[in-house]
């Protein structure tokens, strides 16, 4: 037995040790199952929670691999500019996350690529996204990108508190003095508005303003803050801080929606990225009693004041088609959802704000579109921010001295007579 076992070793060894010589000869190996290769994408974004869930949700990308390099907000956009001018194949990024008001500058600079033809190539359906956001991607005729994570100011209101004494949801601008007033001259509340000198009140005159037809600049691009439309955002944010909550002046957007959630102010004007708070349990008064409604304007119309992220592809991409299916990817209404019920990101797919799913989440979010579709941007120029400084420190005049608005503003208007606006 002893020998056999040594007969059949020696056989198989013999076989092994001839194996190469026959394949040499012409006899071929079996061949090994075919594995697709994958690309793969570099995408640049600031880092936080959201970021931290992209992370998994870019692992089902079907035809790349996807590293997202999330860093602090602070250090982004010098990152991205320092990419653009990388060479291929350095570490560069394919894709960007860009701040809408960036994107005019990275559009002059030549530092992102038009996507119209790619839109075609692979029959992308624009039409999907809210015409506000759209309309910000857009330069010169061309699209630079597609639109995502969004929010705005809102009307948030405790429906208990306005059906104890009958009152209605405003209307338009000056119904919603009137409400303010109410409550104010009744209960001694009155509306919580984000009054303290800073970007939140310029945020509030920006959105009367838009909502009544206006803007900063008149047709042939100069400043007019005297105008029609101007004079009355100008005069109802006025009233509004006449009769806000005692204590609205030094407030930004955090202690207003902390003010409508705990019941300190019946109704207020608050940013809708924390809206989502008022259905905590443990910070909220108003879980099972608040509601929602637009910011009007004179007539009742509303627009926003639309600040968005952009999915940008760079100019020195390593594989431009594969990252524009990425971005359409990314930007699609599944993921899109996905995304949204797990963090409350506002997206530009307008079709969200009717899912009877991510609606039982966000009860807000049909009003933040409404607003968002409808919105015009704040100019993406140098120069905006000495008018919008400006702006600040008059409407913070204008909320805590008896100075008239009108003459505020014509003050600003004096002040700024020699900036150049086109840049």
């Amino acid at each position: 037995m002893k020998r056999l076992h040594q007969v059949i070793l020696a056989a198989a060894i013999c076989v092994l040790a001839f194996a190469p010589a026959a394949f040499a000869a012409g006899q071929k190996e079996p061949a090994a199952p075919a594995q697709a290769v994958k690309g793969s994408l570099l995408v640049s974004r600031w880092a936080g929670p959201h970021a931290d869930f992209q992370k998994q949700v870019v692992q089902s990308y079907p035809s790349a691999t996807v590293r997202i390099d999330d860093i602090d907000y602070g250090s982004l956009k010098q990152k991205q500019l320092t990419s653009f001018q990388a060479s291929m194949g350095s570490g560069n990024y394919d894709v960007v996350w860009v701040n809408s008001q960036w994107m005019k500058e990275y559009v002059d600079a030549g530092y992102i690529l038009p996507i119209d033809d790619l839109v075609k190539k692979y029959k992308l359906d624009t039409g999907i996204y809210a015409k506000g956001m759209m309309d910000g991607v857009v330069f010169g005729g061309k699209t630079y990108g597609l639109p995502t994570y969004t929010q705005c100011l809102i009307l948030a209101y405790d429906s208990a508190a306005f059906a104890k004494d009958n009152i209605k949801v405003p209307k338009t601008a000056d119904e919603l003095v009137a409400v303010a007033k109410f409550f104010k001259e009744k209960y001694g509340t009155g509306i919580a508005i984000p009054a303290k000198q800073g970007g939140a009140a310029a945020t509030l005159y920006s959105q009367l303003l838009f909502s009544s037809g206006g803007y900063y600049f008149d047709k042939s691009g100069k400043l007019d803050l005297l105008s029609e439309p101007s004079l009355y955002a100008a005069k109802i944010y006025d009233q509004l801080a006449q009769y806000s909550v005692r204590g609205a002046t030094a407030w930004h957007h955090d202690e207003t929606a902390e003010a409508v959630r705990t019941k300190v102010a019946p109704l207020g004007l608050i940013m809708s990225g924390l809206a989502g708070l008022n259905a905590d349990t443990e910070k909220s008064l108003v879980v099972d009693t608040v509601k929602y409604a637009t910011i009007n304007g004179k007539t009742g119309d509303t627009a926003a004041n639309n600040a968005f992220w952009v999915w940008a592809i760079a100019k020195n991409s390593n594989d431009v088609d594969e990252s524009f299916k990425f971005i359409s990817w990314f930007t699609s209404p599944a993921i899109e959802k996905k995304q949204t019920l797990e963090n409350k990101q506002i997206s530009a797919i307008t079709a969200l704000s009717e899912d009877p799913e991510v609606q039982k989440v966000m009860p807000y979010l049909s009003v933040v579109m409404k607003q968002i579709s409808n919105g015009k941007m704040d100019p993406a120029l140098k120069s905006f921010q000495t008018l919008k400084d400006a702006l600040i420190v008059g409407l913070s005049k204008i909320a805590t001295t008896d100075t008239p608005s009108d003459e505020v503003m014509k003050g600003i208007q004096e002040q700024l007579k020699a900036v150049d606006f086109s840049k």
